[in-house]
């Protein structure tokens, strides 16, 4: 009986879901897959149904309506009746060995969720040529409680591009099912930090390893690079929520205020630039009305713009190692 069921959700993915699919279905371990098609233009589920003609383990749907990558990993998550469940997106792909190494480790530590360390690489380039994302070097296996968890995904505390949001956990499906725990649906950016961060806030046992072959491509549309400033706001409101969660820590909560400035200093500049190209006094008044802390932020970066200075990153992102010095499986 197979122990993981990998869900991915697809939109137009045509020209990279049967990698993806492949590569869940070809792991050392047996698997199930779930492939949600969320109304792709494009032949994907045409050809997602040839392939499942062929392959009883792989299960693909299409959505009634476009409901974002949220509604898709939803409805593939009702579907799941294996006892371990992973995420996987659509121009993403697994090398075979690692749903085996992630149960093993799951299981031996009685976790809930235990993520490894992603490979992140450019279209056509080899996975011993990326880089890891959180990490350069091997460190084990790091428990995650919730305030180190939402500090990770700073740039303050991790760097430029290292938020651990980013990763894949395999996640435990009777913790799932007990906490009725779902992604959010209206939210189409950092939902997969809100889950997270959700499922800490009610108990999961976390854990975050050493890579065991998620990679990651860097697509140069990916929605992570080009987002409205609506999206960024949800991430404000997902803030704002956690910090009403009864019995969190001091630090809980200082780490959390501190991810809400971030955000709302994001979301205030972003207002900013769409007051400016839209020639919006309201909106630039707007970005200006916030937390002292907030639109201090903003005038600087406003004055930082005007002497053409380099508005962001704020923090430099560090030269990193190729995943063959640092990710320790052996690539080539």
């Amino acid at each position: 009986m197979e122990k993981v069921t990998v869900i991915i959700p697809c939109y137009n993915g045509e020209a990279f879901i049967e990698k993806a699919v492949r590569s869940a279905l070809g792991q050392t371990i047996p698997t199930r897959v779930i492939v949600v098609d969320d109304c792709s233009k494009d032949n994907s589920f045409a050809l997602l149904q040839a392939i499942a003609a062929n392959e009883p383990r792989l299960t693909a749907i299409r959505q009634p309506q476009n409901g974002g990558p949220s509604a898709a990993r939803n409805a593939a998550l009702r579907l799941v009746e294996t006892p371990w469940v992973a995420n996987l997106d659509a121009d993403d792909y697994l090398l075979s060995d690692r749903l085996r190494r992630l149960v093993e480790h799951g299981e031996a530590k009685g976790l809930d969720f235990v993520a490894d360390d992603v490979i992140r690489v450019e279209p056509g380039q080899s996975p011993a040529d990326g880089v890891r994302v959180w990490k350069d070097e091997l460190f084990g296996s790091v428990p995650m409680g919730l305030a180190r968890f939402v500090r990770e995904n700073m740039a303050k505390y991790a760097g430029p591009r290292r938020e651990i949001g980013y990763l894949k956990p395999l996640m435990r499906v009777t913790f799932l099912r007990e906490k009725d725990l779902f992604f959010r649906e209206d939210m189409r950016l950092a939902e997969d930090y809100e889950f997270y961060a959700r499922s800490l806030t009610l108990g999961a046992r976390w854990e975050v390893i050493d890579p065991c072959g998620y990679i990651a491509v860097s697509m140069p549309d990916s929605l992570s690079k080009a987002y409205p400033t609506a999206a960024i706001e949800k991430m404000v409101q997902a803030d704002r929520a956690f910090l009403k969660t009864p019995g969190l820590s001091a630090e809980e909560r200082a780490a959390i205020g501190e991810h809400l400035h971030q955000t709302a200093t994001d979301y205030a500049w972003r207002t900013m630039i769409d007051g400016v190209r839209t020639k919006s006094p309201a909106l630039m008044l707007r970005a200006l009305m916030q937390p002292p802390a907030v639109s201090g932020k903003v005038m600087l970066r406003m004055v930082k713009h005007l002497l053409r200075l380099p508005i962001l990153p704020e923090i430099p992102e560090l030269p990193r190692k190729p995943a063959r010095e640092s990710a320790g499986l052996g690539l080539t």
